[in-house]
């Protein structure tokens, strides 16, 4: 029996201890589970806002892009608006013509209508007295018989004859209408056929006349050229001539302009090293200074989205440097011709890009490559400067934010930089005074107001704005465009 009562412990102690260990083997597995849980849910967390933040930014160049798309669209519809408001005024024009031409002839046919209804209730209230008087006859007629006959026909012809007349009047005063405007009409087409013909024979004279000097000047010319030739035509101009012409026909089809061009197009393309970009911006530069078409081909290959990419990835470095003076004057070349501004201008962050440089590149006091900042300064300022130079996209810059700040902080410093140095020239000068005894000075000149001509290199004019060299003056034309000169 003591056996049988410590068995039954024994057992309900086992099942008690197997009854913990299971619970606490679950314990520990829920543990484990819960560890791992936390785990991969971290792991998730961690990729999900990886991959959401990848998609965001997705997004966003999607959106900017969008915008860029949306800001020209507007562009576009701004100018489709303007076409359409100039359609719309010359239509409404048109149509209040038309309209009182319209209304002009329905008064017309209502007072024919009018005088119609008024003959027709005269006539009716003719044939009612007709018709009374033809029944009074028939009664009288017992009595008298015809004698109220003549009556009745003198009415008539009177009537008649007033109505003929009434009608002769209306269709002469119609004629009279009609002739006097056929008159005034024929009295403007010979004022304008004389006037007409009076321009032209202006413009024949004209063209006459100028045909005849560009004769007389290309005789002079030719004249002049001989003489020049006949009278400075020595054995060492004969020999550079003959020189010359064995070296044109020795020239191959790869010295050609359009073929260099083509071929530093594919250089600045392709390669990376500085030497062979240095050497295609430097050939870009004579093409684009000498030749239209090739400002055309330079534009149409792409080029210039590289051009400003290379600038923004060059730094302070004197290699770098001189790569960035070609470019921008590849730039300022391409920006000087009409039909290839735009194109440098609609390259994305252009105007950022040139604040950027003359933020980098503005003169310093004690700086060892003052001369070459100073270049890309002055190059920089006036390629902005031309750019700016169209009102629309002078406007479109002035809404850039910090940009009017930033040209004034560098106005107002380079003009200081040119008032110091001009007070230690004057220094100078006076040092030199004392010393000889004698002092001149020459008053600054006013420049004028007037808005500069601004061509290529290839057009020799003599009012073709040159380059400025000045870095105030340079500076001064951009603080202009952008409206910020005190």
């Amino acid at each position: 029996m003591q056996t049988r009562l410590q068995r039954n412990r024994f057992l309900k102690i086992r099942q008690s201890l197997c009854i913990i260990q299971r619970r606490w083997r679950e314990t520990l597995d829920a543990r484990r589970a819960r560890c791992d849980f936390l785990k991969k849910s971290s792991s998730a967390a961690k990729i999900q806002a990886l991959w959401r933040g990848h998609s965001i930014r997705l997004n966003l160049q999607k959106e900017q892009k969008a915008a860029c798309k949306h800001v020209r669209a507007l562009q576009r519809g701004k100018e489709d608006l303007e076409t359409f408001q100039r359609m719309k005024s010359a239509v409404i024009t048109l149509q209040a013509f038309c309209r009182g031409w319209l209304v002009r002839r329905q008064h017309k046919e209502a007072a024919q209508a009018k005088r119609r209804h008024r003959f027709s209730a005269a006539v009716y209230q003719n044939l009612c007295a007709i018709k009374i008087q033809r029944f009074l006859r028939a009664r009288w007629a017992l009595k008298v018989a015809m004698r109220q006959l003549h009556y009745v026909i003198y009415i008539q012809r009177w009537i008649r004859a007033k109505l003929q007349k009434k009608r002769y009047l209306e269709m002469k005063m119609k004629v009279v209408k009609v002739q006097r405007a056929v008159r005034r009409w024929l009295a403007r087409r010979n004022t304008a056929a004389t006037i007409l013909q009076h321009a032209v024979k202006k413009y024949l004279s004209k063209k006459r006349e100028q045909r005849v000097q560009r004769g007389i000047i290309k005789a002079q010319a030719l004249w002049r050229g001989h003489q020049s030739r006949k009278a400075n035509d020595t054995s060492k101009v004969v020999a550079m001539r003959h020189r010359f012409r064995e070296v044109n026909r020795e020239v191959k089809e790869a010295d050609r302009l359009c073929n260099k061009t083509t071929l530093a197009i594919d250089y600045l393309l392709r390669y990376k090293h500085f030497s062979y970009i240095l050497a295609a911006l430097k050939h870009l530069e004579t093409a684009t200074r000498l030749s239209p078409e090739c400002c055309e081909h330079l534009v149409n290959s792409g080029a210039t989205l590289t051009i400003f990419t290379l600038v923004r990835s060059c730094n302070r470095s004197v290699p770098s440097m001189e790569v960035i003076t070609f470019a921008i004057q590849v730039l300022l070349n391409l920006s000087k011709y009409s039909k290839t501004t735009e194109a440098v201008y609609a390259v994305e962050n252009s105007v950022n890009t040139l604040l950027d440089l003359l933020q980098i590149y503005r003169e310093k006091a004690g700086d060892k490559v003052a001369d070459k900042g100073g270049s890309i300064f002055t190059k920089t300022c006036f390629l902005l400067a031309i750019l700016l130079h169209d009102e629309q996209r002078a406007l479109e810059v002035r809404n850039l934010p910090k940009a009017a700040d930033r040209i004034r902080s560098l106005y107002f410093l380079t003009a200081r930089k040119h008032k110091m140095d001009t007070e230690r020239t004057v220094t100078k000068l006076k040092m030199n005074v004392s010393l000889n005894g004698s002092f001149f000075t020459q008053p600054t000149p006013r420049k004028a107001k007037a808005r500069p001509r601004i061509a290529p290199d290839w057009v020799l004019r003599r009012d073709k704005m040159k380059e400025v060299v000045d870095p105030l003056q340079a500076i001064q034309m951009v603080a202009e465009a952008f409206t910020v000169v005190p």
